[in-house]
């Protein structure tokens, strides 16, 4: 069986399509990404745009046509905290599918976390280990603790790299005052979820998504040491968006949101007191497919 995912992010949509080989385990056969931004400004004024709508609809009927020419027999669309915080998002729905033939999934937050959770102790987690995964998204981050593929934490917390950049960030490069004020409110998130986090124990950590795949790119290497993010962090920040744009290993439509993501991941490590992390390159899309093969063999 041929299955596609399309996970509809607050900075990007992102295609993955499969073939089911047994039990969990499955073989890529496509992948696509683009950054839509259907989070930017949506975030802050609660409102979907019509321009973000037409790039978003552009797209999904290009994904829908990649996942058909590959075979696949069943397309699952979310969508995470753009559409959660959005006015207008049964409007959207609507139009996708009325456009696409697509109909997308509102997720929760938990639900986010938990679909993440279980790819990244699925893909990225050594076996018969506790995992902590933080998945930094565009609108908010999600945070789970897994052992045996079964949740014993989820936490989604309203911060994310493309809304935080929004609310904070102004300057070029940016302010020293910003940067304080961004980190000020990653702080206040933090409070109350970590404290909850801290309650239970892990022994291995995990870092999901665009903003921690970035910074790995960027220090090439799979695992994040929190002295080497605060070096990049402070480096990153000193530099103008342009000067970003040529920073080896950082795609230059990221380079405007990457200090607002590299702050929220710094200041998770710091929180929740994790000296190292390892950088996973499955997630949602990932997440969602595992959580559909379970349900299809079990139905």
């Amino acid at each position: 069986m041929r299955l596609a995912a399309i996970d509809l992010g607050s900075n990007s949509i992102k295609l993955v399509v499969v073939e089911a080989a047994g039990g969990d385990s499955f073989t890529e056969l496509a992948s696509e990404r683009e950054v839509i931004r259907l989070g930017q400004e949506t975030l802050l004024n609660k409102h979907i745009g019509d321009a973000a709508i037409v790039r978003a609809v552009d797209c999904l009927k290009r994904f829908r046509s990649v996942a058909e020419r590959h075979g696949a027999q069943n397309i699952t669309a979310i969508a995470t905290a753009f559409l959660r915080e959005a006015d207008n998002a049964d409007d959207f729905v609507a139009q996708v599918e009325e456009e696409t033939g697509l109909r997308v999934e509102m997720l929760a937050g938990i639900e986010e976390a938990r679909l993440v959770g279980l790819a990244a102790t699925h893909g990225c987690a050594p076996k018969g280990v506790t995992t902590l995964n933080v998945d930094i998204g565009g609108g908010s981050t999600e945070i789970s603790i897994f052992s045996e593929g079964e949740p014993l934490k989820l936490i989604s917390i309203k911060m994310g790299a493309v809304g935080f950049t929004d609310r904070f960030i102004r300057s070029d490069p940016p302010a020293p005052q910003e940067l304080n004020h961004l980190r000020s409110e990653i702080r206040v998130s933090l409070r109350t979820p970590a404290s909850d986090l801290r309650e239970q124990p892990w022994d291995h950590a995990t870092a999901t998504s665009g903003t921690a795949v970035t910074l790995g790119c960027v220090l090439s290497d799979t695992t994040i040491t929190l002295p080497s993010l605060q070096r990049l962090n402070a480096r990153l920040a000193s530099l103008t968006l342009a000067e970003r744009r040529t920073v080896a290993g950082l795609p230059p439509q990221r380079a405007d949101i990457i200090v607002a993501g590299g702050f929220i991941l710094e200041e998770v490590m710091n929180a929740l007191g994790i000296e190292s992390l390892r950088v996973c390159d499955w997630s949602l899309r990932e997440g969602v497919i595992i959580d559909r093969l379970r349900a299809l063999r079990s139905a």
